[in-house]
């Protein structure tokens, strides 16, 4: 079973002479458990006893079941880069040859991790759109702290032909310098935290004028009973002395969002946003990396929260809740490219996982 081999590379950080529980056991039945919906150190316990028999099929108990504690205690001693690169190396291997078109990259924060004494967790995914897969995770301390974490995020990818889009903490020079090293293109949200570009642009877009030569797409959305019209434009921002201190900049994608309100006094807002790219102005699916960057939103953060219930995580130990988290966005991706193709909520997929072991086997094998 591939999974398992991929689990026995995972470094263990205890003293051999200590050791009574296999760790590579200990990862697995934990993993298992997080596919059938354990949410608790007490569920994963409680999983390991109750399924022993079919475990000992594939992994060795010599100690029997571990306790809840000592499923916590071990989870707490593991370095969340060991757990990272399993979570990396099971995700290429799902990609396999296939390269990303649309990678983007967000940050989460797991709000009921807060303690008095502790900060909000927070991490980073690099979300491949066209898959819906996480294909890295990186641990961030503080969410101040993105803007050196994202490019030891990028490290980690293959960036070769793939286009990285970023929110306005990712906008930075060094950001989209190391992007076009690595081969990829970038869209970057452009924010007033760059004032004196952030005004070039809007005054050059404002000079310019939209126009049927630059409009790149044109759409309507309607919900939460309004109306809303999106307009794209393309420009070509090479020529600007500012863009030529950016690596690869070619283009700046405005945004037009005009919402129409029937039952309120203001019947109709606009609001411009503005996004930095390497791509030429003319790029027809600019509007969709804009569009489907925020599928991570809806895709994998709700995803998390409604169905593997992160937000509601209590675990005090930072380290713990850490190596759960990675663990529940493993096995998104597990269930998402073993069984993304029948009809069904993933909650559902979860309680079958619980009940059905062959279920479960097909997801792992």
């Amino acid at each position: 079973m591939d999974i398992i081999r991929f689990i026995e590379e995972v470094e263990d950080p205890r003293d051999s002479w200590k050791i009574q529980h296999n760790l590579s056991s200990i990862l697995f039945t934990t993993l298992c458990a997080v596919l059938s919906g354990a949410q608790t150190w007490d569920d994963v316990a409680l999983f390991g006893q109750t399924k022993q028999a079919w475990l000992s099929k594939y992994i060795s108990f010599d100690n029997g079941i571990p306790s809840a504690w000592t499923f916590r205690r071990i989870f707490t001693l593991l370095r969340p880069e060991c757990l990272e690169i399993l979570l990396r190396t099971h995700a290429d291997q799902i990609m396999g040859a296939h390269n990303a078109n649309h990678i983007a990259i967000d940050g989460k924060t797991l709000r009921s991790s807060k303690r008095k004494d502790l900060n909000c967790l927070h991490s980073l995914s690099a979300w491949c759109h066209e898959k819906g897969l996480v294909l890295a995770e990186k641990d961030v301390d503080k969410k101040s702290n993105e803007i050196t974490a994202i490019p030891l995020l990028l490290n980690t990818l293959d960036l070769k032909g793939a286009t990285v889009s970023i929110d306005a903490a990712g906008c930075q020079k060094t950001i989209a310098s190391q992007i076009q090293e690595q081969k990829g293109d970038y869209v970057l949200a452009l924010k007033k935290n760059h004032p004196k570009l952030y005004q070039t642009i809007e005054q050059y877009i404002a000079d310019q004028g939209p126009s049927c030569d630059t409009k790149l797409h044109d759409g309507f959305d309607e919900g939460h009973g309004r109306l809303v019209r999106r307009r794209y434009f393309g420009y070509d921002i090479s020529h600007l002395e500012q863009a030529k201190e950016w690596s690869g900049l070619k283009s700046v994608i405005a945004v037009e969002t005009i919402f129409s309100h029937p039952n309120s006094s203001t019947h109709v807002t606009a609001q411009w946003r503005y996004y930095l790219s390497s791509h030429p102005a003319n790029h027809q699916q600019l509007p969709d990396y804009i569009r489907n960057h925020w599928s991570v939103e809806n895709k994998l953060h709700w995803v998390l929260d409604v169905h593997l219930k992160e937000d509601e995580d209590r675990k005090a130990e930072r380290q713990s809740a850490k190596a759960f988290a990675i663990l529940k966005r493993m096995s998104l991706n597990i269930i998402r490219s073993k069984d993304g193709h029948t009809k069904g909520s993933l909650r559902g997929k979860l309680k079958k996982a619980s009940w059905d072991t062959a279920y479960l086997l097909s997801l792992l094998v």
